[in-house]
C-alpha cells in the first residue's frame, strides 16, 4: 500500500472558461459545500476501458487523511492527480511526489502521452472551422515540406489520420533521453537521423480498418504548421488550450512550470526524469488532470452548442462519430455513449473519459507506469 499524502479539494466550475475558484479544501480529504470525507475511489461501470481497485490511487490518499504536510511520509511515492466534473462542479485530488524533493499539487504538470492526440484533433478541427482545410481532402494537398508516401498516401485525409484509418506506420514513440540529440519534425517523419523511429508512410489497409498510429498524428503536426505558418506548440496554445482555460498545459519539450519526473513500474526513475518528445502532437503534451477534463469538456460543450464552445456542434458530432470500431476523430467512443483516451510514455500514465449523456468527465494522471492501468478508472467516489 502506498503511504502518501493526498491534497484534495472541490472547486466550482464556472460558466467562464479558465476561472476556477477554490473552496476550503482540507489536507487529505475531499470537501464540498455539503460534505467532507476521506478520499475513496469506487469503480465506474463502463465509462472507460479499465477497472480500478481500492489498492491504487485510493490507497495513496486515504491513509493520510487529516495529516498535515509535515506529517506526511518523507520517502518518495508515486504522484498523481485526479479530476471529476459532475453536475457542474469540478472536484480534484492529488498526492504523492512529483520529484524526490517536491510533492504533487494541483498545478504540477505531467506528461499525458497519447491524450495529446485529442488536443491535436481539436486543433485540426479549428482549421476546419475556419475554412482553412477540408477534413475529407488528401492531406498532401496541404503539406508543403514533406509528402505522405505509400499505397494510400495520396488519398489519406485528416479524418483518416485522426481516426487511425489511414494505414500509417509507427505505432508510438520512445522519446529521447537527456544526452540524445533531438530530431526536428522533418527528420521524424522521414525516419532520418537523429530520429530513433522509422519513416512514416502508409501501408495498404482494406476497408479503412483501424491501425493505431502515432506516426499519423505526427503528420497532423506538420499539417497544422504548414497551413498556419505557426509552430505547433504556439498554435495549439492560442487556438485550443487558452480558449478552454488550460493555458498552463504545454507542448514545450521541457516546461517552464513545475513538472513531475517519471518512474517505471518497478519504481526506478526515468533517466533525466522524463523522455523528450518532439513528436508533440502524438505524445508531447504536459498537462494536469484538470486540463484533461477541460479538453473533453471542450468537446461536450461544443456538442451542446454552448456560447463558449470552440467548435460548431456539427464538427463536434463529427469528432465523436466512430469511423472504425471505437475509433473516432482524436477520441474513442464506448458503447455506453462515452468518449475516452488513455496515454502512456516512459514514466507516465494518463486517462480521461466523458459520459456524453450526463456530461460527467473524469481524468487521472500519474508519474509511475502501471499506476493507472492496473489500479483504477474510477476517480472520485460518487
Amino acid at each position: 500500500m502506498f503511504m502518501s499524502g493526498a491534497w484534495a479539494n472541490a472547486v466550482s466550475f464556472p460558466a467562464e472558461r479558465g476561472d476556477i475558484q477554490d473552496t476550503n479544501g482540507q489536507l487529505g480529504c475531499i470537501q464540498t459545500d455539503d460534505w467532507t470525507r476521506p478520499l475513496a475511489l469506487t469503480t465506474l461501470s463502463k465509462m472507460t476501458r479499465r477497472t480500478f481497485t481500492n489498492t491504487g490511487l485510493a490507497a495513496m490518499a486515504a491513509p493520510a487523511c487529516g495529516l498535515s504536510r509535515e506529517q506526511q511520509p518523507a520517502r518518495s511515492v508515486p504522484g498523481y492527480q485526479i479530476a471529476d466534473i459532475n453536475g457542474g462542479r469540478l472536484t480534484t485530488g492529488y498526492g504523492g511526489m512529483a520529484t524526490s524533493q517536491a510533492p504533487v499539487d494541483n498545478d504540477t504538470l505531467f506528461q499525458v502521452a497519447s491524450c495529446a492526440k485529442t488536443v491535436t484533433a481539436l486543433a485540426v478541427m479549428t482549421l476546419v472551422r475556419d475554412g482553412r482545410i477540408d477534413l475529407d481532402l488528401p492531406v498532401n494537398r496541404y503539406l508543403e515540406r514533406w509528402q505522405l508516401a505509400g499505397p494510400r498516401g495520396e488519398t489519406a485525409t485528416a479524418a483518416d489520420l485522426m481516426s487511425h484509418t489511414a494505414g500509417t506506420t509507427v505505432h508510438g514513440f520512445a522519446g529521447y533521453g537527456p544526452d540524445e540529440d533531438i530530431p526536428d519534425l522533418m527528420d521524424i517523419l522521414s525516419g532520418r537521423a537523429p530520429a530513433n523511429s522509422a519513416a512514416v508512410r502508409t501501408r495498404q489497409r482494406l476497408f479503412r480498418r483501424f491501425r493505431y498510429s502515432g506516426g499519423g498524428t505526427t503528420v497532423l503536426q506538420a499539417l497544422i504548421e504548414d497551413v498556419t505558418g505557426i509552430g505547433f506548440a504556439n498554435y495549439t496554445l492560442f487556438e485550443v488550450l487558452e480558449p478552454i482555460g488550460a493555458g498552463r498545459a504545454t507542448f514545450a519539450i521541457t516546461p517552464d512550470a513545475a513538472f513531475a519526473h517519471g518512474s517505471f513500474e518497478d519504481g526506478q526513475p526515468v533517466p533525466g526524469g522524463f523522455m523528450r518528445h518532439p513528436e508533440s502532437a502524438a505524445a508531447g503534451l504536459w498537462a494536469t488532470a484538470i486540463d484533461l477534463v477541460k479538453v473533453l469538456g471542450a468537446i461536450t460543450c461544443s456538442l451542446r452548442d454552448e456560447c463558449n464552445a470552440i467548435l460548431p456542434s456539427g464538427l463536434a458530432r463529427r469528432m465523436v462519430t466512430p469511423v472504425s470500431g471505437q475509433s473516432a476523430l482524436g477520441v474513442f467512443v464506448g458503447e455506453d455513449a462515452s468518449i475516452f483516451h488513455d496515454g502512456r510514455n516512459f514514466g507516465f500514465d494518463s486517462t480521461m473519459a466523458a459520459d456524453l449523456r450526463t456530461g460527467r468527465i473524469k481524468a487521472a494522471v500519474t508519474n509511475r507506469n502501471g499506476a493507472v492501468g492496473r489500479m483504477s478508472e474510477a476517480l472520485i467516489a460518487d
